[in-house]
C-alpha cells in the first residue's frame, strides 16, 4: 500500500462507526457529504475526523464510481439518435440513466423524440452497465450482446461463463476490446457488486 493511504486502513471499524452514527451508510451519502471542501471541513468539525482522512476517503470512494461520457461512444447506435437526445439536453450517460428508469419514461421519450422505444431501452441497459468502473462505452455494448442487460445481471453471473460470451461477440463484430481474462471479468462482477449493493441502499 502506498504511504499516503495507510491512513484509510488505521481505525477503520471506530471511524465507519462515527460515519454511520451520522447517517453515512452507503456511497452515494458519503460522496455527497463530501462533495466540496466546505462539505469535507463541515463533517470534520461535526464529527471529530481528520479532514485529511475524509478528503483521502472521498478520493477512494470516488474512484469506485464509473465517469459520465457521450452516449455517441456507444456503438450500434445511430448518431442521429444519440444527436437528437443530445439536443433534448441529454448529453451523457447518467443523464440518460437519471430520467429514463421506467417504462413510462422510456416511453414518453420515444414519443417525444420519435426514437424507437426498444432502442430507448437499449440505450438505457448500456448505461446501467456503464455505472460499472471499468466498463465502458464498448464493454457496455460487449456485454449487452452477451445477455448482460443490467448491473444485477453481470454481478450474478459467472466469471468464466460470461467470458466465454463475450469473447464471442468480440469475435464475432471484430470489436478492438483487447484481451480479456477471467480475471478481468471477475473485476468487473466485483465492481457489479458494488453498484448494486449501493442501489439497494439507496432505496
Amino acid at each position: 500500500m502506498l504511504p499516503g493511504r495507510i491512513m484509510l486502513h488505521e481505525l477503520l471499524d471506530e471511524r465507519f462507526a462515527i460515519l454511520k452514527e451520522y447517517g453515512i451508510g452507503h456511497l452515494g451519502i458519503l460522496l455527497n457529504k463530501l462533495g466540496t471542501g466546505t462539505k469535507v471541513r463541515e463533517l470534520a468539525g461535526q464529527t471529530g475526523l481528520p479532514e485529511k482522512y475524509l478528503l483521502l476517503l472521498k478520493r477512494e470512494a470516488g474512484s469506485y464510481l464509473a465517469r459520465p461520457f457521450p452516449l455517441s461512444d456507444f456503438p450500434g447506435i445511430p448518431f442521429e439518435y444519440t444527436e437528437l437526445l443530445r439536443t433534448r439536453g441529454f448529453h451523457n450517460t447518467r443523464m440518460l440513466f437519471e430520467q429514463a428508469q421506467t417504462l413510462e419514461q422510456q416511453m414518453l421519450l420515444s414519443k417525444d423524440t420519435g426514437i424507437p422505444a426498444y432502442r430507448i431501452r437499449e440505450l438505457y441497459c448500456l448505461c446501467d452497465l456503464s455505472r460499472i468502473n471499468g466498463v465502458g462505452a464498448l464493454f457496455s455494448r460487449v456485454l449487452y450482446e452477451a445477455g448482460i442487460r443490467s448491473p444485477e445481471d453481470y454481478a450474478q453471473s459467472e466469471a468464466a461463463d460470461t467470458l466465454e460470451r463475450c469473447r464471442k461477440v468480440i469475435g464475432k463484430h471484430a470489436y478492438a476490446a483487447g484481451k480479456l481474462g477471467e480475471k478481468d471479468m471477475q473485476y468487473g462482477i466485483n465492481y457489479a457488486r458494488v453498484v448494486v449493493a449501493n442501489d439497494q441502499k439507496s432505496e
